[in-house]
């Protein structure tokens, strides 16, 4: 007859074991899924810090051209406002451009604050770009601010200034014809006394 002692702990172990390996399958499991969630939230990270970033990135490209050149841009409150009146911009827009905030702008443009050297390279890149080039940046980066497309102005009253100008060619020689009138009255009336005289 076999030892009952012995052979019940065998099956202690046995069954132990099952459930270890059981056991180990789901934290491997676990480790897999705890991994894959750690990458995406690093990638989800480094895409939340890409936009902070891109500022800072144009800052450093836009600063590394200004060294190039080996000159200093210059600001001033009236090139910043005539800037953005010249490209109807809104100071949030600019503000997007810069990587400031709108209250920065405007600040900058009442003379309040000065920006930093950075920010004065930042600007005159800005400001050598083209109109395209400019709102092509703007839609991508703050696409509600586009400026809105001027109107046309109405065949109307286009035609009424049209008319207008028309008439006022054909009553200038008319003035010009009432001047001469009136001197040849004035020229008769002052010739009238010297033949009275004579």
């Amino acid at each position: 007859m076999p030892d009952f002692k012995q052979t019940f702990q065998d099956e202690v172990r046995r069954l132990a074991r099952k459930e270890l390996k059981a056991f180990e399958a789901k934290i491997n499991e676990q480790k897999k899924t705890i991994s894959a969630l750690t990458k995406r939230v690093n990638e989800l990270e480094k895409k939340a810090a890409a936009p902070a970033a891109a500022p800072a990135a144009e800052k450093a490209q836009t600063g590394a051209a200004a060294e190039n050149t080996g000159r200093k841009a210059r600001f001033s409150p009236k090139s910043l406002v005539k800037f953005r009146k010249k490209y109807s911009l809104s100071q949030k827009a600019l503000a997007v451009l810069l990587g400031v905030t709108p209250f920065t702008v405007s600040h900058w443009e009442i003379g309040k604050n000065r920006p930093r050297a950075n920010q004065i390279e930042a600007f005159s890149a800005l400001a050598k770009l083209g109109k395209r080039k400019l709102y092509a940046l703007v839609a991508e980066k703050a696409p509600g601010e586009l400026p809105a497309p001027k109107k046309a102005a109405p065949k109307k009253a286009k035609a009424a200034k049209k008319d207008v100008k028309k008439a006022e060619k054909k009553a200038a020689p008319a003035k010009r014809g009432r001047k001469k009138a009136v001197k040849a009255v004035k020229a008769e009336k002052a010739a009238a006394p010297a033949e009275k005289k004579a």
